[in-house]
């Protein structure tokens, strides 16, 4: 639980605007004239089985607990939350962890100094000569701020101890070890030091190769506050300008691979740093690319980091798959952001580096003539599986069969059914069967646990969660191109202060990192429940519907409750003035106007899906 729901569930939304606002009961709920603006009649009404308040007169607001503090004080999200977990006596979370990934950069830009001093020192002429051997130029030794790690066993360590950092922020950054004796020991020793830079330009940690190819031959930083290998990719932060200039990222294994490339000009390659290609990786590059080339070693293990990568890859790109419009055609090769997969097959007993050094314009043809996704796949992937028995063939189609699916020309479509047709001897059709069987999912589970939320306001007492709102967002979030598909949807139909805050967000987001980094640690606790939430991938279908059934079920929320509270100020009116009766009817057939939108399906979201 965050501690802005927290917050909510100990506090009594009617005890704490009581102290703001004179309330009095109108039928189940409080009313007041609104606290924001002057008025004779009173519009503004607090809800305690909903734990919200709204007001139906000139400032048309309305939240929970926390949005009434920030517009009450005119404050943002997190001093409100500050404010009413101080008063709750809860302990409010400070920014211990900004402030250790602070410490922990500053600590790699101090490591990276004296790691590059180390090589170019006497000690470090082997490593120089080292990189001098593999063809490294020294314009390529600084730019990527190569280094060597230091030859005593804590000699970091004391440096950096002298610089006022203490022995545990030294081992939360990853350049030291603790060893069973207690003894703190640098972790880069006599090693030649790869900084790794997060895409903002940050050191986030580092790759450190043994000089005499003692094993093992590379070690990187360990996961810490900062650093996750799975999440990064070696020399992308030089590679971004180049990568969006030639629209297409090629993807290496190692540090020297890349360096190598970008001293013979081709600054579009990046390492998955010895791995297969990780969903993460490519989240981050489909953001500045839509073309991407595999290149790697053409070994038994390269292959399969290959087929690997492959594998992660379409999951990843998959989500931007079922983006594309809905009338369009969508495919994992072509489609509206045009993503493409290709590998390029490197001659054997050659890697990157070795090719592009001996023969640079062989690379460039490689790179430039890569096979496509489902030519490689068809030509790797049978081999794996025993065609001779039913398991085997099903696991085979169940492997090929979403990359058939998803290719957009039907000619290439074919050719590669007829080819799994004839490599697990199953009919053409029988293969379209299944392979175009409908996706389940538990979207009607979803629906029901929402319909129940709808009626049942107890479920919302015990813990101040909106699971509609929530899974808008998710829907939104996961989704991005569905924001120009959501209709008259505002802001203040999100009860939850947590909610809006991330939907106003949303028009103004380019990457879920820089959405992150515009957040408060509150507000990103939040959002990672949300980005959390257990559902199942929706197709395209599916997806707008989800969609368009949320987005009607917030409104006709929305507009119900104006209903009621006028149907209440109805009976309290004063039926002698005209004034009165012809405003009322007004807002009676506006909320008529948006609720029969909704019930009938005459919005253009529910058109368009029909």
């Amino acid at each position: 639980m965050t501690l802005a729901q927290e917050v909510k569930n100990r506090l009594d939304i009617v005890d704490m605007i009581s102290g703001y606002v004179a309330l009095e009961r109108s039928g189940r709920n409080f009313k007041a004239a609104c606290p924001f603006h002057d008025e004779k009649t009173p519009s503004f009404f607090v809800f305690p089985e909903r734990q919200t308040w709204r007001c139906f007169g000139a400032c048309a607001d309305g939240g929970d607990s926390l949005s009434f503090i920030m517009k009450v004080d005119g404050i943002e999200f997190p001093e409100a939350l500050n404010k009413l977990a101080n008063q709750l006596g809860l302990s409010v979370p400070s920014n211990v962890n900004r402030n250790l990934d602070k410490r922990i950069y500053e600590l790699n830009n101090l490591a990276m100094e004296t790691f590059k001093q180390n090589l170019n020192s006497p000690d470090g002429y082997h490593a120089a000569e080292y990189l001098r051997n593999r063809g490294v130029n020294q314009a390529s030794i600084s730019r990527f701020q190569l280094g060597l790690g230091s030859f005593g066993r804590d000699t970091l360590v004391r440096h950096l101890s002298s610089k006022g950092y203490t022995d545990q922020e030294i081992l939360n950054s990853g350049l030291a070890t603790q060893g069973t004796d207690g003894q703190i020991r640098d972790m880069f020793q006599r090693r030649i030091i790869f900084p790794i830079h997060n895409t903002n330009g940050e050191i986030a940690g580092f790759g450190g190769r043994s000089i005499d190819n003692s094993n093992p031959k590379y070690i990187n930083t360990p996961k810490s506050q900062v650093f996750d290998k799975s999440s990064l990719l070696y020399g992308l932060y030089f590679a971004r300008t180049a990568i969006a200039e030639n629209k297409q990222t090629v993807i290496v294994e190692g540090y020297l691979d890349v360096i190598t490339a970008h001293q013979y000009q081709f600054q579009n390659v990046v390492a998955s740093m010895g791995t297969a290609l990780t969903e993460q990786q490519v989240k981050t590059l489909r953001n500045i690319s839509s073309d991407f080339v595999l290149a790697l070693d053409p070994d038994n293990a390269g292959k399969e980091a290959t087929i690997r990568s492959m594998e992660s890859s379409w999951q990843a790109t998959q989500i931007d798959i079922l983006r594309a419009g809905r009338n369009s055609r969508i495919s994992f090769q072509q489609r509206h952001l045009n993503v493409s997969l290709k590998v390029a097959e490197l001659p054997v007993g050659q890697d990157p580096d070795t090719l592009i050094q001996s023969d640079p314009e062989k690379w460039q043809h490689l790179i430039g003539n890569a096979r496509s996704l489902l030519e490689y796949l068809f030509e790797t992937i049978p081999s794996r599986y025993d065609v001779t028995n039913d398991n085997g063939r099903l696991m085979l189609v169940d492997s090929l069969g979403p990359f058939i699916r998803t290719e957009a020309n039907p000619f290439t479509r074919g050719k590669y059914l007829r080819s799994l047709s004839e490599i697990t001897n199953i009919s053409e059709r029988d293969l379209e069967k299944h392979i175009w069987q409908p996706i389940k999912n538990s979207s009607a589970s979803i629906k029901r646990e929402i319909s129940n939320t709808n009626n049942s306001a107890a479920s919302q007492s015990a813990d101040k969660r909106d699971i509609l709102e929530e899974y808008c967002l998710y829907l939104l979030l996961n989704y991005p191109d569905l924001i120009t598909e959501i209709n008259e949807i505002y802001p203040d139909m999100f009860e939850q202060s947590e909610n809006r805050s991330i939907f106003t967000n949303l028009d103004s987001w380019t990457t879920m990192e820089r959405l992150r980094e515009s957040m408060a640690d509150e507000l990103v606790a939040h959002l990672d429940h949300i980005m959390s939430m257990d559902i199942p991938p929706l197709d395209i279908k599916d997806r707008i519907k989800a969609l368009t059934d949320i987005a009607n079920r917030i409104k006709a929320r929305f507009y119900t409750l104006q209903e009621q509270i006028l149907l209440e100020k109805l009976t309290e009116a004063d039926w002698q003035s005209k004034d009165i009766i012809e405003r009322n009817i007004v807002e009676a057939q506006v909320i008529n106007h948006e609720l029969r939108k909704i019930y009938s399906g005459e919005n253009p979201e529910q058109r368009e899906t029909s």
